[in-house]
């Protein structure tokens, strides 16, 4: 505001003196070597302004000729002046340089509030927009302003760290902003300029496993070796990402893929139940029902489970149900010790219509262990005999016990009849797992 001021008042002054001299304009009379020359005041002044201009153009010629040819001479001939204008140069650039270093430092240790204002007083001392734009561009990137910080850091142009800069402002913003579709694709474009970027690899490595991005994540770590994401990925998830890939096979019919992958799975985690599961039905798939018959005899042994249970009867569900009966109870007696022989055999009898056989074994399951599902498929049971009182008793103790027969989330409670690397419901990554 007060320079504006300055200004009218300059001007205002100027402007009133020439008027001034415009309406009392004198006679100049100047005499040399026997001539005479006579002229208003005005273009007198006009004049001398004029030959001051080219005398000072002149001078200024002269003295950059005489500085790019004989440096020393100027030197010399201007040497207190230089040395003042030097010294003050280098001064105010080791100042700055001071400067910088301590905003850098500060912000080494995440003070933010000290960088602000140490880049503040170098942007005051050092006119130089890229140090500074780079120097704010880091600071409001600290500061998680990382919409400021990617717009300082596009003032680069084409500058292709500055553009890994800003891909990684935009980065960290769509996280911030819970936007993961942009934060992997942002992800990527990082990852295409500089490959070694293993922070926004293991960051991209979480949001695949997050989205469930399956092949995606399998690619990333063949790319980069498991080794690189050896905090990130443990044998479970190993685990559960080939067995999401099999499901993903079984699903399109491509049975020896979701072997190959099931059997990735059971490697990094002996016994994975949802991986042993989709291995063994796509062996039933292919026809080799002997083989699955006799692996699961082998795992009855010491790791029974209803899952298996069912597996072994549908090798076995052309047979008729006297058969199918008597070859569950084989199986069940391979285990003798096991609660779960009784209810198999059980469902197997009541699903090939034995209701007899069902009855009988569903109630030494009960005599055993009372589970929701030996009684819901008692109920079940009475009710197709006849016996709808009894069925109903069933039902009313039904209703004492938790459903347990089904893949359980562990963050949510969501019950699903089918195995997911995440929850349907919730969305939580590895945290269904069979509720018994």
């Amino acid at each position: 505001m007060l320079t504006i001021l300055w200004v009218l008042l300059a001007a205002f002054f100027l402007t009133a003196s020439f008027s001034w001299l415009l309406d009392h304009n004198g006679h100049v009379l100047i005499t040399w070597l026997g001539y005479e020359l006579q002229t208003d005041v005005l273009t007198a002044i006009l004049i001398s302004a004029f030959f001051s201009l080219i005398i000072f153009a002149i001078s200024y010629l002269l003295a950059r000729i005489l500085a790019i040819k004989f440096p020393s001479l100027l030197k010399i001939l201007f040497r207190k002046s230089y040395a003042k204008s030097l010294e003050k140069l280098l001064r105010r650039h080791r100042q700055g340089f001071d400067l910088m270093a301590e905003t850098l430092l500060a912000l080494e240790i995440n003070d933010e509030k000290s960088a602000e204002t140490l880049q503040k007083k170098f942007a005051k001392l050092i006119k130089h927009p890229g140090l500074n734009n780079f120097l704010l561009g880091k600071i409001l990137f600290e500061k998680r302003k990382f919409s400021d910080a990617a717009e300082m850091f596009e003032k680069f142009g084409h500058n292709p760290h500055a553009k890994i800069l800003v891909l990684k402002s935009k980065f960290e913003l769509a996280l911030q902003d819970q936007d993961e579709p942009k934060a992997i694709a942002y992800a990527k474009q990082i990852l295409a300029a500089k490959r070694n970027s293993f922070e926004i690899a293991r960051q991209l490595f979480t949001l695949y496993k997050k989205r469930g991005l399956w092949q995606d994540t399998k690619s990333l770590i063949a790319e980069y070796g498991s080794e690189k994401f050896r905090d990130e990925l443990q044998k479970r998830d190993v685990a559960v990402i080939n067995t999401a890939l099999a499901l993903e096979a079984y699903q399109q019919k491509k049975f020896l893929l979701a072997i190959k992958h099931a059997n990735i799975s059971l490697k990094a985690e002996n016994n994975f139940l949802p991986a042993l599961e989709i291995r063994l039905k796509s062996w039933l798939k292919l026809g080799l029902g002997f083989k699955v018959s006799w692996e699961i005899k082998t795992l009855w042994k010491d790791n029974p489970h209803l899952i298996l249970a069912e597996i072994f009867d549908l090798v076995n569900r052309k047979s008729s149900a006297k058969t199918r009966v008597k070859t569950m109870k084989s199986l069940a007696e391979t285990n003798s010790q096991s609660v779960l022989g009784k209810l198999a055999v059980g469902i197997v009898a009541f699903r090939s219509g034995d209701y007899a056989a069902a009855k009988e074994s569903l109630f030494l399951s009960l005599l055993q262990q009372k589970t929701y599902r030996a009684y819901r498929l008692l109920a079940a049971t009475e009710k197709a005999l006849g016996n709808i009182e009894e069925s109903q008793k069933n039902l009313t103790k039904l209703k004492m016990f938790e459903c347990d027969d089904h893949y359980r989330c562990g963050s949510c409670g969501h019950l699903s009849s089918k195995w997911n690397a995440k929850c349907t419901s919730c969305d939580t990554y590895d945290s269904v797992e069979w509720n018994r």
